[in-house]
């Protein structure tokens, strides 16, 4: 697998064929600990870990979320994948508590982002030891290649929305590999490529921050929402976000509902074949999330 920092060339070849790779150390020890820290402030101040709004585009609230998704170790390697136009759609924080029930079910991003296009590769940052025991990431190796069949389980301790879930006959688990990671190192993924994680068996939290990027293309579609411009420049009708740094609270929580809005909207959309009851739920959902992020604009916090 791949160990680079910013003097070297990440293998392409390799994750065109396999979809994936790891590690790639992105961070010294010093400053994963230190954003560990800034994020564990945060929870500290308010009572209790980040919730599930908290958890999504936080580069608009925290400036060590900020500083992440604009890291240049991560933006050269995005950049040797993708081009040098890119945009950060998304960011999801993942943290499994310490002997947590909490899993991922095995799934393919690409079927429900509503995103259209290629260009889209995952940086995911460990910022605690995340191994085969505290419920690191595990992969299909060559899997980006084709979309497979998902269902929605919505299983009680599945970290994804809807739980997702790939049928087990569709699987190949003798073929998953666990992308380990030390604090401060981060593996890269296609959006298609089958991914899960287990539980949380350690006495540690879990903590690895998920970045979504994608190229700045004319000819990408993103389902209405709204993205960071990173690197470059954009050549999309996606709707720009403001960058977090220099805002007081106030203008950050604003901002974030507001691209909270146009990602609720977006992605709890129904798929085609979705029974009355599957449409009705979504609706419901969707409009609970949509409210809770204007209640959250007009608060401002």
């Amino acid at each position: 697998m791949t160990l680079t920092d910013t003097a070297n060339t990440i293998d392409t070849d390799q994750y065109q064929s396999e979809g994936f790779l790891f590690p790639i150390k992105v961070l010294g020890s010093d400053d994963a600990i230190r954003m560990r820290a800034e994020l564990e402030a945060v929870e500290k101040l308010q009572g209790h870990p980040l919730d599930k709004a908290q958890c999504n585009k936080s580069y608009l609230l925290y400036d060590w979320a900020d500083e992440l998704v604009h890291h240049p170790v991560i933006l050269d390697a995005v950049e040797q994948l993708i081009g040098p136009d890119i945009l950060c759609l998304m960011t999801n924080l993942f943290t499994k508590e310490a002997g947590s029930k909490s899993y991922v079910s095995m799934h393919q991003d690409a079927a429900y982002w509503g995103v259209d296009a290629d260009d889209v590769v995952t940086a995911w940052v460990a910022l605690s030891p995340a191994t085969a025991q505290s419920g690191v990431m595990k992969v299909e190796p060559g899997s980006h290649k084709s979309i497979r069949t998902q269902i929605n389980t919505y299983a009680k301790d599945n970290l994804l929305t809807r739980g997702q879930e790939i049928p087990v006959e569709e699987l190949e688990p003798e073929r998953q590999i666990y992308m380990e990671l030390k604090p401060g190192e981060m593996s890269l993924h296609h959006f298609q490529l089958v991914h899960g994680s287990d539980a949380n068996t350690t006495d540690d939290r879990r903590i690895g921050f998920a970045i979504r990027y994608v190229a700045a293309k004319s000819n990408v579609r993103a389902d209405n929402q709204s993205a960071l411009l990173v690197r470059g420049q954009n050549h999309t009708n996606i709707t720009m976000e403001q960058r977090s740094k220099g805002q007081n609270p106030t203008q950050r929580y604003r901002e974030h509902a507001r691209a909270m809005r146009r990602l609720v909207r977006s992605m709890l959309l129904p798929e085609k074949e979705a029974g009355l009851g599957e449409r009705a739920r979504l609706f419901i959902t969707r409009q609970a999330a949509v409210l809770l992020t204007y209640y959250r604009q007009i608060k401002g916090g």
